[in-house]
């Protein structure tokens, strides 16, 4: 479970505090960029989650995710998000893009931007056997180097979409062992995904038959995922108390 960056701090919780420099990082709303897809460009998912933690509502994420005609390096999907939170009374706006390639979907490119009291800047870029992540904040600046040689997803605070790659890492497996980065907190953890099979989920007033996996760190949280197809649905962490609860119609 520790990081493998050239400045490793060890936490117990995927989700730990995050450091000084990024306090108050927790993504805000607003409409998802939309760009013109370009020639052969597929959508493959859109939408919205409505978050909240200790059972109180603390915003939405809309989402977009897209992929382009694979070419010789593999597929290549691109997401992007803006979240709008208000927490303890601070409303923040941050916006998410992430890029990955390849039949691994190995993260290329990765950025989050928070605007407000505490702006943040963070980028991850993929170099050789490395993600290369930068961060820049009222605080200065810092770099960070995290190895990319196995299965390996990015997955940050209280963004939902990014299950979607959590479950594509998994694939058809059963059970794999991974690698989870987690820029807010500058952070790398081993994880465990597990396919529980599809069991019977109540969404609002709708009884939905639902994929469930479950991530866990050792001696960390544990990420409870329901998807259907490849849409991801709902996510809890009860060590957390946060939930994400996808709001347009499934069936």
């Amino acid at each position: 479970m520790p990081s493998s960056s050239r400045q490793t701090r060890r936490r117990a919780r995927l989700w730990g505090p995050p450091a000084a420099t990024l306090a108050g990082l927790v993504f805000a709303t607003a409409a998802v960029p939309t760009p013109s897809p370009a020639l052969g460009q597929e959508t493959i998912d859109r939408g919205t989650f409505s978050l909240s933690r200790k059972g109180v509502p603390i915003g939405e994420e809309k989402f977009l995710i897209r992929q382009d005609p694979a070419g010789d390096a593999g597929p290549l999907y691109r997401s992007a998000a803006e979240l709008n939170l208000k927490i303890e009374g601070s409303a923040m706006r941050v916006i998410v893009e992430l890029e990955t390639i390849g039949p691994r979907y190995i993260p290329r490119r990765y950025r989050a931007e928070l605007s407000g009291p505490h702006a943040v800047s963070i980028a991850v870029a993929l170099q050789r056997d490395r993600l290369r992540l930068d961060v820049r904040s009222q605080g200065g600046e810092e770099m960070r180097e995290f190895l990319a040689r196995d299965a390996l997803a990015i997955l940050d605070q209280n963004v939902a979409h990014h299950y979607f790659f959590l479950a594509k890492v998994l694939g058809e497996r059963r059970s794999r062992q991974a690698s989870i980065v987690i820029p807010q907190t500058r952070s790398q953890h081993r994880v465990t995904i597990e396919d529980r099979g599809e069991e019977s989920v109540r969404i609002d007033q709708r009884q939905l038959t639902l994929r469930h996996l479950v991530a866990s760190v050792p001696g960390g949280a544990i990420h409870h995922i329901w998807l259907q197809g490849d849409k991801v649905i709902r996510v809890e962490v009860p060590d957390l108390e946060f939930v994400a609860i996808r709001t347009e119609d499934a069936s």
